[in-house]
């Protein structure tokens, strides 16, 4: 079980930093030693021990459920899975490594590949839906009728898990409906191509670039998971945590990101990107929504202050010179202009919207996207919380209502 830094003692425990020294100096608290680590580290289950005896003789609508996670962890600022930088790893691997890291398997034994029967039969089934459905919806609906398709689905050994989820993501990819490009030419990765290339397929009419398939492989790497104290994480280890199948595990998390005021929500700024291409003048453009009282979302970051680290591999990559195109360079020149009206830095729904904007994608993508990536984070978590010897895990809460009549 991992060790936690000192500021996220602090958050669980809900007090400053320097009142986990207080509990130090007062033994309340036992820092641990760390080879290479210049701050102390506390261990998670001392912390909630100290915050449980906080809580006894105390009435609170505070309480939450306790996740003892080895998973992802929020330091200095910094995302980390399995102690390793999620903005390195996005520099340097593919998303199919990072799932292989988040998921403790051999990367060189782990395939995306479809399974083409399920494949023709979603395709079947999804013919009754809009065609207009944003990609995102269309998902969630693939995963409740891809469920009962599989009668094994209530195996959850990790190895049948793992096996599970990487054949359903290519899957469901595969069912998206087709998209045809100038000439009526259907592009049709190989099964040998990467994830990013696939999912890019069914995403964009464009055909796609190097620098663009980089940016989209590093965008879903850093949004391959968060910390278990995001509520699409929390969603997928509650369920996790009754036992049920992982494709609920997976329904559960895709719901709780559907909500509008989830941080990643990116539809609402690629709704107002595309606006840009329709102003000669970013200023005037930017002005003009400010006249009319409109926000423009997409931008700071609660938990980082000083700016989203997570944002860096994609934005990068979306207003280097190697991504030159006008919509690259009005992504940039807007960037430009918030910075100096003195705007927090984009997060992390903002950097998924810049995607589909420069690439052209269909709207609703980056909730798509978002989601898409994030099953490899859920997956972990619901096989951490299914091999969990600790007692299921159920919220605290306080009855507000008016008194019990009498039974009699």
């Amino acid at each position: 079980m991992g060790l936690i830094s000192s500021e996220e003692a602090a958050e669980r425990l809900s007090v400053k930093r320097a009142t986990i020294y207080a509990y130090v100096s007062r033994g309340l608290l036992v820092p641990r030693e760390v080879n290479g680590s210049n701050g102390s580290m506390f261990d998670p289950l001392d912390v909630e021990n100290l915050a449980n005896r906080g809580r006894k003789g105390r009435r609170s609508s505070q309480g939450s459920p306790m996740f003892v996670s080895a998973i992802s962890t929020i330091h200095e600022g910094e995302f980390y899975y399995r102690g390793k930088s999620a903005t390195r790893l996005a520099l340097i691997k593919s998303y199919e490594e990072v799932a292989a890291l988040l998921w403790e398997v051999d990367p060189a034994r782990l395939t995306f590949r479809p399974d083409m029967e399920m494949v023709t039969t979603l395709r079947r089934q999804s013919r009754v839906l809009p065609t207009d459905l944003l990609p995102f919806e269309r998902m969630k609906i693939l995963i409740d009728l891809a469920a009962p398709m599989d009668p094994m689905r209530h195996d959850l050994n990790s190895a049948s898990v793992i096996k599970r989820v990487s054949t359903l993501m290519a899957t469901m990819i595969e069912a998206m409906p087709v998209i045809e490009r100038q000439g009526g030419q259907e592009y049709k990765p190989s099964g040998e191509e990467s994830f990013a290339r696939r999912v890019w397929s069914r995403l964009c009419p464009e055909p796609p670039s190097d620098a663009l398939i980089r940016a989209l492989n590093a965008a879903m790497i850093v949004t391959a998971d968060a910390d278990v104290t995001t509520p699409t994480t929390i969603a997928a280890r509650m369920a996790a945590s009754v036992h049920t199948d992982i494709y609920s595990v997976l329904a559960a998390g895709m719901h709780c990101s559907g909500g509008k005021v989830q941080s990643a929500s990116s539809l609402a700024v690629e709704g107002y990107l595309d606006g840009l291409n329709n102003e000669k003048s970013i200023n005037q453009f930017i002005g003009e929504r400010l006249r009319e009282g409109q926000v423009l979302s997409g931008f700071g970051h609660q938990r980082f202050p000083d700016g989203d680290r997570r944002t860096r591999p994609v934005l990068d990559i979306l207003t280097s010179s190697d991504s030159a195109t006008p919509r690259s360079q009005k992504l940039a020149q807007f960037l430009a202009i918030q910075k100096q009206r003195g705007i927090a830095p984009p997060n992390i729904g903002f950097t998924i919207a810049a995607l589909a904007y420069v690439a052209g994608m269909l709207r609703g993508s980056g909730d798509l996207i978002f989601a898409l990536a994030r099953m490899a984070g859920w997956t972990a978590h619901a096989m951490e919380q299914y091999q969990s010897k600790h007692e299921q895990n159920r919220p605290t809460s306080l009855y507000i209502g008016p008194p019990p009549e009498s039974a009699e």
